[in-house]
Order: structure tokens, then C-alpha cells, then sequence
């Protein structure tokens, strides 16, 4: 049953990965203000919705490195578990998840680089490696590095962009809504332009992925959420809610990812 449990854990961090899933401090925040719409004029609409929008990505957390501790608490249609995981981030390098049960069972380790996301699944013994272009596989969302390296700072999974990306709002927050074609985002912003929430949706696909950031903590200059919600709604509902601890921007040790010859080897 332990097994179950935690390989399911195992199994939804890959899938959040897959749906997903900086000695520069944040910029100083600014403030929001709509452009205005000019009628008939469409190259002066794009060009403040630009500038507006170049404000939104300075506004990211943008960290060189970091890293956390947090305690996941995991559930899906069958049963739950509570996991400890400690992450490690290195800003156009890596983002690395180490999973433990009971504060000392290795269960899993992941590492999402530029290339690759490699992944020691420590409970059956086994290692995979999955390319980016294997992930057109499961979702149309042009998921690469840069995508699951904003989710792991607290951002907007995509960055908006001028020309598909409309301007809304809800009560006190900003709301883009960014059209990829088959995947739209729907990214919802505080005042200082802190992202708050993401919903990411695919086309002829019942499954959808929300990601909510609470809590959000600055720490010598820096914005981080200390708690995390993801949720996956699909043929198979996945929550997994991540709480915080031991947040600093430096690494004390570089991530341990070492395959043993014993594991069976899966590579796509």
C-alpha cells in the first residue's frame, strides 16, 4: 500500500511537470494602469499593450538561485499521502525535487534541465529521461525549461505577449488572458504585478491545471510564495498543496542525481 501511495505521489509530479509542471532582486513594483484603447488605431493599442505587458515580465521574480524545503500534502481520487520535498533552483541551469516519506523514505528525485527532465523514481528502481519534444506526446502547451522555471519562481507559467493577449480584471486584480492557439492561459495579478493564480486550459482536452500562489513573503528584497496550490482536474483529479519552509536565495550544495547500474533505464 506505502508503495501506491507514493509511487501515485511520484506519478503527479511528473504530470504537473508535463502540464506545467537571481543576485538580481525583484524590480521595484509599478503601477498597474490599463493602456487606453484608441479606436481605429490598432498600432497604437499594440504598442501600449507592449509596454504594458514588458512591465508585467519585470515585474517576475527573478531570482539567480534558490532553494526550499516544503511539505507536500498529496491527494487524488484513491487515496492521500504527505510527502517532504526540497527544491533546488539555479536560474537557466536546473530545477531539481527531491522526495522523501516519513522525513527519511527517498521516493524520488527530478531533475527538469534545458534539455531534458530526468527523473530516479527510487521506489521501483528506475530512471527515465524524457526529451521536450516527447512531451507533444501528452499536451499541445509549448512546455520547455523556461516554463516549468517560472512555475518553480512563483510566475505566470507563459509571459503575456502583445497582440494575443487580452486585458481584464477581476475585483483588485489584473487578469490576462493569453491565446496560444490550442492552450490558453488565464493569469490573474496583484497590484504590485505578483502573480496570484494561473489557469492553464487545452483544447478537446477535459484536463486543466491550476496553480495558485498564497502567502507571498519578501526575504532580503525577494517575492516568494510560501504555499503553493496545484490542482489537475482531468480523468484522473490531483491536488497537491506545498508548504513552505527554509526559503533562501543561495545554494548550500549542488543537487545529488546519480543513476545506479542496477536501474532499469527508460529514455524517450
Amino acid at each position: 500500500m506505502i508503495n501506491k501511495i507514493y509511487y501515485s505521489f511520484f506519478c503527479s509530479l511528473l504530470a504537473m511537470v508535463l502540464l506545467g509542471t537571481t543576485s538580481c532582486k525583484t524590480k521595484k513594483a509599478v503601477q498597474i494602469t490599463q493602456p487606453e484603447t484608441v479606436k481605429g488605431d490598432q498600432d497604437a493599442v499594440a504598442i501600449d499593450n507592449s509596454y504594458f505587458f514588458n512591465n508585467v515580465i519585470a515585474n517576475k521574480s527573478n531570482f539567480e538561485q534558490f532553494s526550499f524545503n516544503a511539505e507536500a500534502d498529496f491527494k487524488d481520487n484513491k487515496q492521500s499521502a504527505t510527502i517532504n520535498i526540497e527544491v533546488m533552483v539555479k536560474k537557466g541551469q536546473y530545477v531539481f525535487l527531491s522526495a522523501k516519506a516519513l522525513g527519511f523514505v527517498n521516493v524520488a528525485r527530478i531533475m527538469v534541465q534545458t534539455d531534458s527532465i530526468r527523473i530516479l523514481d527510487l521506489i521501483n528502481r528506475r530512471y527515465v529521461s524524457a526529451s521536450y519534444a516527447y512531451m507533444k506526446q501528452f499536451t499541445n502547451a509549448a512546455i520547455g525549461f523556461e516554463q516549468i522555471q517560472n512555475l518553480a519562481m512563483g510566475n505566470a507559467i507563459f509571459d503575456p505577449k502583445a497582440g494575443v493577449t487580452q486585458i481584464d480584471s477581476l475585483g483588485e486584480f489584473l487578469v490576462l488572458l493569453l491565446d496560444m492557439g490550442k492552450t490558453k492561459q488565464k493569469a490573474s495579478y496583484s497590484k504590485d504585478l505578483k502573480t496570484q493564480s494561473v489557469l492553464l486550459t487545452e483544447q478537446g482536452k477535459s484536463t486543466e491545471m491550476q496553480v495558485s500562489f498564497r502567502d507571498r513573503r519578501s526575504i532580503d528584497g525577494y517575492s516568494y510564495p510560501y504555499s503553493i496550490l496545484i490542482n489537475i482536474q482531468g480523468e484522473k483529479n490531483m491536488e497537491c498543496q506545498f508548504s513552505i519552509s527554509n526559503f533562501a536565495t543561495s545554494l548550500k550544495k549542488e543537487p545529488q542525481f546519480v543513476v545506479p547500474k542496477s536501474y532499469k533505464v527508460q529514455v524517450f
